[in-house]
């Protein structure tokens, strides 16, 4: 266990986190059982859910919004974006950024570009209807039929 957080802290990272935590890892990081902490986060708005794993438990505690971060602004106007919405975002060093100005103030942030490789699989795998044999027939006769209207004839 971290010495400078407090197991409470410690606890509710662990439960808020997207893999959540069983009671005995809880313990194990912390040193003793925090249901303290899974009361604490309910009052706080967040939704519990169980889900059973052999004879233990696994809870995940779900934020009742959107997560909210925070960074300071220097005296240049940098901010640095906090590593949890990087890894969300997908950004890498050197990678730009868009901000979009909406109506009350509200800054959008976003990648400025997408790469290909971010688009791969969002298709899915294509049906295959044919045959390779079948295949290879389709692109002979088009093949053919390309010729014929190249040099005027029509096939017959």
């Amino acid at each position: 266990m971290d010495k400078h957080r407090p197991a409470t802290k410690v606890a509710e990272g662990m439960l808020t986190a997207a893999s959540g935590a069983t009671m005995a890892e809880i313990i194990r990081e912390t040193g003793g059982p925090q249901y303290n902490v899974l009361k604490k986060l309910q009052a706080l708005g967040y939704a519990i859910k169980r889900v059973k794993e052999g004879r233990e438990t696994r809870y995940f505690a779900e934020s009742p919004g959107p997560p909210l971060f925070e960074a300071k602004v220097t005296s240049q106007g940098q901010v640095t974006i906090p590593k949890e919405m990087r890894e969300r975002l997908g950004l890498h060093e050197g990678q730009k950024v868009r901000f979009t100005l909406e109506r009350g103030n509200r800054v959008v942030l976003a990648p400025a570009t997408f790469r290909l490789k971010d688009l791969f699989g969002i298709l899915g795998k294509p049906r295959r209807n044919l045959t390779l044999e079948e295949m290879d027939e389709t692109v002979r006769e088009a093949a053919v039929e390309r010729y014929s209207r190249a040099v005027g004839r029509r096939k017959r």
